[in-house]
């Protein structure tokens, strides 16, 4: 720990202008990922980047935010967070202003490099800060929420200023949102509370529960991440190998946001009134009936059902996975690190669809979704209930900890 720097009291850390901060520092992560389409077309809008090009530029800053999420992980605990996070949208911020000016695409490929580890930074600090709070599954709800509102009101600005005229205008409209979020920074907690001792909404006795249950549960994350990867990245591409036109594809997709907002908002109501165990066991039955169900859509009406499915019970899962790995490990690194397999899962599972798919049949990999799922269930419980087991008074056996 820093000197000088003693921890906020849990009060104060807990009050609603400090969970408001934390929650607006989340949105630049899940933005990066849902916005990586819109970026795309917006860098071969006007014939300056190749496809292969545009794909590269979004990967660096994927590939940034990602590494520089589990670099800090180990650390999270020991800075002052405001400091940090003003960093990081200043970088950001810095960077979207760079890549405005610059068209030249080795130099644009290093400063997306720069503005992907900044928002990794911000995404990182946030989401550790969030999972210290008092009630981490209502509050990572309302971060849900916030993030899908955050990212429907850029990519609408961004459609209606329009993506075929350059990246410039595009990053224009996000330099402004991180400005904005920068707004939150003097609310923002310095330190987060010590460690509480409670107990959760499924029996959890303590906020650390030892490394083997955070590795068991931080696996089950990993693996759910991995399933959506698998399908959801050629949801498009399964439609269309069913004949679904791609203007109905387009409109399902941005149909799915209400989903994730619908989700974003019941767990922010429910919060831990109800049991987390029963809650990642309805979400990940409800994901994969949802996958399977692409099996059967093989019209634009019934896409346009599945896909909110889809993207509710992804985003519902979401806030009970990370109040999970809050749980099992109160510093928030579990939690961090956790939030990092989001575009690593996106990218491996694709990476997987591509090597596995041939042709347009997609059934063998929307039945490995589905089981990846059921599979992630099964570890998150196993990690839980492990971690729920009274540990060893000190004179016991300590079972080789």
């Amino acid at each position: 720990m820093d000197a000088g720097l003693s921890r906020d009291p849990p009060a104060p850390y807990n009050r609603p202008s400090a969970i408001a901060a934390m929650v607006m520092m989340t949105n630049l992560g899940p933005l990066t990922m849902l916005m990586t389409p819109a970026m795309i077309v917006s860098y071969t809008g006007n014939g300056h980047f190749s496809a292969g090009q545009a794909a590269a530029l979004t990967s660096a800053e994927l590939a940034a935010m990602t590494a520089v999420m589990l670099l800090t992980s180990p650390i999270i605990h020991r800075i002052d967070r405001r400091r940090w996070v003003a960093l990081g949208l200043f970088m950001a911020a810095s960077a979207h202003l760079a890549s405005i000016c610059v068209s030249a695409y080795p130099l644009l490929l290093a400063i997306r490099f720069v503005a992907g580890a900044g928002i990794g930074v911000a995404y990182t600090v946030a989401v550790a800060a969030l999972s210290a709070t008092a009630q981490p599954d209502r509050n990572f709800g309302v971060s849900v929420t916030a993030n899908q509102l955050a990212a429907t009101a850029v990519l609408a600005t961004c459609s209606w200023v329009g993506l075929n005229h350059g990246h410039g205008p595009t990053l224009a409209v996000v330099l402004v949102l991180t400005l904005l979020t920068a707004l939150g920074i003097p609310w923002f907690p310095r330190r987060a509370p010590a460690l509480a001792t409670a107990k959760g909404s499924d029996g959890v006795a303590a906020r650390s529960a030892g490394m083997i249950p955070g590795l068991i549960g931080l696996g089950g994350m990993s693996l759910f991440l991995l399933g959506v990867g698998v399908v959801w990245p050629v949801v498009g591409l399964i439609a269309q190998s069913h004949g679904i036109a791609s203007r109905t594809v387009g409109s399902a997709l941005a149909l799915a946001g209400l989903g994730g907002i619908v989700a974003g908002l019941l767990v922010s109501a429910l919060g831990a009134r109800l049991n987390r165990i029963i809650a990642l066991a309805i979400g990940s039955f409800g994901i994969a009936a949802g996958v399977l169900l692409l099996l059967v859509s093989y019209d634009g009406w019934a896409l346009m059902a599945v896909a909110p499915i889809i993207m509710f019970f992804w985003m519902f899962n979401i806030p009970y996975y990370l109040g999970a790995m809050s749980v099992l490990d109160g510093s928030g690194r579990l939690a961090v690190v956790g939030s990092a397999m989001a575009p690593l899962g996106l990218a491996a599972g694709q990476a997987i669809t591509a090597t596995i798919v041939h042709g347009s049949n997609y059934t063998p990999m929307i039945a490995i979704s589905a089981a990846l799922f059921i599979a992630a269930l099964a570890a998150v419980v196993i990690g839980l209930t492990a971690g729920s087991r009274p540990k060893p008074s000190a004179g016991a056996p300590k079972d080789g900890r």
